[in-house]
């Protein structure tokens, strides 16, 4: 309590919180702040890693395209992936690729193309089964051999015709023509089966 001149007392009234500044969120230290920055990734156009074994891990960034390349140690692109809006793309080069599936391996495509510079084998342990939707033609530039225990030949719609640039030779125990006097479609053929069959 302070006495004032004319005799009158005066007192120093408490300050209220609204005339106090207001206190503000505590300031980052520069360790926060570096650790905030060190979280966000920069997006980079592109970046390469040469590992132990000698390859080369290389990604970059087009306009329209990421792509991955994986050289081999004597700098051939051994794995190229491309991505881009409308898919992956994967490019393979080496001595050797192998694919393989315990049960089963499915390959669906709008267009298949299967191309070898040499010789190409298709072993089968079951049966073989295809079916064209269109035309089916095979050319040979060389000899053309079919074998089988059997073998059966049915045109469903139309006449079938053979032509040779020399002779035909049909040479069997039994040759007979118009042989069947009530011929029916083969039983496995899809006219003998019917539409609901398969």
């Amino acid at each position: 309590m302070k006495r004032g001149a004319a005799g009158g007392e005066s007192a120093r009234a408490p300050s209220s919180g609204a005339d106090a500044a207001p206190e503000g969120p505590p300031a980052q230290t520069e360790a926060q702040t570096e650790g905030v920055l060190g979280a966000v990734e920069c997006p980079v156009a592109s970046a390469a890693v040469s590992m132990v074994s000698g390859r080369r891990y290389a990604i970059a960034s087009e306009h329209d395209r990421d792509r991955l390349e994986i050289r081999g140690r004597n700098g051939d692109v051994v794995l190229r992936i491309e991505v881009t809006d409308a898919g992956p793309v994967l490019s393979f080069s080496g001595a050797v690729l192998e694919l393989s599936a315990s049960r089963r391996l499915h390959l669906s495509a709008e267009e298949i193309s299967v191309e070898a510079r040499g010789d190409a084998s298709l072993e089968v342990g079951g049966s073989l089964r295809e079916r064209v939707l269109g035309d089916h033609h095979v050319h040979v530039e060389g000899d053309e051999r079919v074998e089988a225990a059997k073998l059966e030949l049915q045109a469903s719609r139309e006449g079938a015709a053979v032509r040779a640039m020399r002779k035909i030779a049909l040479d069997g125990e039994r040759i007979g023509l118009n042989d069947d006097p009530a011929p029916a479609p083969f039983p496995w053929s899809a006219i003998a089966r019917g539409p609901d069959d398969g």
